[in-house]
């Protein structure tokens, strides 16, 4: 079912198109904004082809063309310096992030970026840096274009639809099915894998979707940044505070050690809706983070050390509609007393 925002976004393309986004801009004072994506790639790869729109090179450089227009890009220096400076009128920049540590972003990313001048930060998960691992969603989408592949009398889908009956799910769409799983479901996960004569160890030995070390490395003295997005990729709703912050200093922790990092930023997986006021003044006080991402769009939090990224692959239209899109939704939440993130 789609959410209220999916709704409002699908109605409000008309009035998009015929607005002005400065104008929209100046109305809800919002001047700072961090697009966040995953990957860009002419093929996409099966294992994150069921997870977002991954664009095309040609639409990321349309995205990053319309993007200059409007917005300054800055690096994570600046954006952490403007963050806490408090000024009201400054010149409209951006920061460009992404999640994951794909290897798309070395690949066909980063050379796009350089070539325009454009800083951008990345967000690791510490167990997948060097395809030790992977994560359960990616593992998901791979077994879902395994199938989709399979006519419906193979083994595959035999040994799928037993896998279903040995955990009673039912008839649910075997796409939906798979993607509504949870970490705690990697074990299973696993063992349909098998079933379906897939081994994620050659997988990631073979197609190495996650960036090496030594990538991060080259990247890192090309100028790009790079932050902590938690050992393997956890939703923070199935944690308590003490496993959230316990999670979120070895992350940091653990890339500042092998990286040699400066700085200390986190990414919330999934989200971060629902995180108390509680962590984040442990965060600050402890001096574990500087300043935590989310992707709750265009909007203002409450905890100064907080940003709110806008997820571009959320989406379709391209980035000037998005953003359009995005700053109409946000005077709608402004007029309704709910512009501000609480905690």
């Amino acid at each position: 079912m789609p959410t209220f925002k999916e709704i409002f976004f699908n109605i409000s393309t008309p009035v998009a198109a015929v607005s002005s986004l400065r104008f929209l801009r100046a109305v809800t004072g919002i001047r700072r904004i961090v697009p966040v994506y995953h990957a860009v790639a002419d093929e996409v790869p099966g294992y994150l082809r069921y997870l977002y729109r991954v664009q095309n090179t040609r639409e990321f450089i349309k995205d990053l063309d319309g993007l200059l227009k409007y917005f300054k890009p800055v690096d994570l220096h600046e954006l952490v310096d403007r963050h806490g400076s408090g000024k009201k009128k400054e010149e409209p920049v951006c920061h460009l992030t992404f999640d994951d540590g794909l290897k798309e972003f070395h690949e066909i990313v980063a050379p796009i970026l350089l070539k325009k001048g454009i800083p951008a930060t990345c967000f690791l998960n510490n167990a997948f840096i060097d395809n030790h691992d992977m994560l359960f969603r990616l593992k998901a989408s791979l077994l879902i274009d395994h199938l989709h592949k399979q006519g419906p009398a193979s083994s595959a889908w035999i040994n799928f639809h037993d896998w279903v009956q040995k955990y009673h799910y039912g008839n649910t769409y075997y796409r939906k099915l798979l993607l509504s799983l949870k970490v705690n479901d990697t074990v299973k996960i696993d063992e349909l894998a098998s079933m379906l004569e897939i081994s994620f160890p050659e997988f990631l030995k073979k197609y190495r979707p996650y960036m090496t070390s030594t990538m991060i490395r080259e990247l890192i003295d090309k100028g790009f940044t790079f932050g902590a997005h938690t050992f393997s990729h956890v939703d923070f709703r199935d944690l308590d505070e003490k496993e959230q912050l316990e999670e979120i200093k070895k992350s940091i922790d653990d890339l500042e050690q092998r990286f040699d990092l400066k700085y200390r930023i986190f990414a919330f997986p999934f989200t971060d809706f629902g995180i108390k006021a509680s962590l984040f003044r442990k965060l600050t006080d402890e001096a574990i983070c500087s300043l935590t991402f989310g992707c709750a769009g265009i909007k203002k939090d409450m905890n100064p050390i907080s940003i709110q990224r806008i997820p571009i692959e959320s989406f379709t239209g391209g980035m000037k509609s998005i953003l359009k899109k995005e700053y109409l939704y946000n005077t709608l939440l402004q007029m309704t007393g709910m512009g501000k993130m609480k905690r």
